[in-house]
């Protein structure tokens, strides 16, 4: 009789309990995933954010929170996790009537890219452990992991050499809207500068001064296609870190800087460049469109691109060509550039194996690590 008894007061538990579960369980259920940083550099630290709050008396006995996230986020602690094509990582808590939990799990990305979780999938089951309840949870969030930097020293061989020598040229160039001021007449000087106005009342010869041109600006345009059969994603790599970081030392330096490139998103899809800018928040908006870039057009765009620049050009830009890719077509407009009056530099990222061919004085080469190491 005592067993019937126990029998029957089991059974009664688990058939309210299931009843609970099944009408309660997921009311004031709310979770939240989240990045501790918009965007990083490549190598530094941030976290990933897990948020859950159980907004009811009845408590959760068993409850599993899981996500994934590309791989090349590398978490810290690995407990509960799975690394395959990605990350996948499944919390399990116990969570009480009216309880928040709060994880942070530290992580450093060990390449460039826009990393997201879209979703959560979180599952209940009841005390009994005979019923599962499941949802998934729409999160959408990303963190942005910039192009790595290139080390100052090195990156130096390239600011003091060429371009030092064509900034300083620049600088020479004068704005005809930025009057300064009058001096004497030297043999030297233009017709053009002479201030016949004020050299006839002064009745000595005096000319115009300017300050330097305010419509400076660096282009730094970007070529991902190496139209070469050897392994190319190292190079295109450090193309794009190179073009990160000439543009932040550029906007270090106050000059107006844009960035184009003929990159294509993983999905195939154009981007919109960033415009010329030259505030140091404006290197953060070149790095997002740096980052999310997996795929080229090909060379016939970005050889487009330097015809379209031949027709607007003015000689107080800088342009800094970035290309893997030197053959004569790509060569003979910038040519043109040059004898245009423009300043050119061309940089050559290239294997160390392969050599490099300095068929131009504005070219000069960057040795990248074998491609065979």
């Amino acid at each position: 009789m005592h067993l019937v008894l126990i029998v029957v007061v089991i059974g009664l538990i688990y058939f309210i309990q299931e009843r609970l579960y099944r009408k309660y369980w997921k009311r004031g259920l709310r979770t939240s995933l989240c990045f501790s940083k918009e965007y990083m550099e490549c190598g530094e630290e941030a976290e990933l954010i897990e948020e859950i709050e159980n907004d009811k008396t009845l408590p959760l006995p068993v409850f599993h929170f899981k996500f994934s996230v590309d791989r090349a986020l590398r978490f810290e602690d690995m407990e509960n996790s799975v690394v395959t094509d990605c990350y996948h990582r499944n919390e399990v808590f116990s969570i009480l009537g009216h309880q928040r939990i709060r994880r942070s799990l530290t992580f450093r990305s060990s390449e460039r890219g826009h990393f997201r979780v879209e979703s959560v999938n979180v599952m209940v089951r009841d005390f009994f452990m005979s019923r599962l309840f499941a949802f998934t949870s729409r999160e959408d969030v990303g963190i942005y992991v910039f192009p790595e930097k290139i080390n100052a020293d090195r990156i130096a061989s390239l600011t003091r050499g060429r371009i030092g020598e064509i900034a300083a040229r620049r600088s020479l160039i004068e704005d005809p809207l930025s009057f300064r001021g009058l001096r004497d007449y030297q043999s030297m000087d233009p017709y053009r500068s002479i201030n016949w106005k004020q050299s006839a009342r002064t009745g000595e010869w005096k000319v115009n001064l300017y300050d330097a041109t305010q419509d400076a600006e660096v282009r730094i345009l970007l070529n991902l296609d190496t139209d070469s059969m050897i392994r190319a994603d190292k190079l295109l790599e450090e193309s794009i870190s190179l073009a990160s970081t000439l543009a932040r030392i550029y906007l270090a330096k106050k000059e107006r800087v844009m960035v184009w490139t003929n990159g294509l998103t993983e999905e195939g899809n154009k981007l919109q460049a960033p415009g010329l800018g030259s505030e140091l928040s404006h290197g953060i908006t070149i790095d997002k469109y740096l980052t999310v870039i997996r795929k080229s057009e090909g060379k016939d765009v970005f050889l487009s691109r330097l015809d379209a620049e031949l027709t607007s050009m003015n000689r107080s830009t800088l342009y800094l060509i970035i290309s893997p890719y030197y053959k004569e077509d790509l060569l003979q407009r910038m040519d043109r550039l040059l004898a245009e009056g423009a300043a050119v530099l061309g940089v050559v990222p290239y294997y160390s194996s392969l050599g490099f061919d300095a068929r131009r004085s504005y070219l000069t080469g960057w040795e990248v690590s074998d491609y065979a190491e």
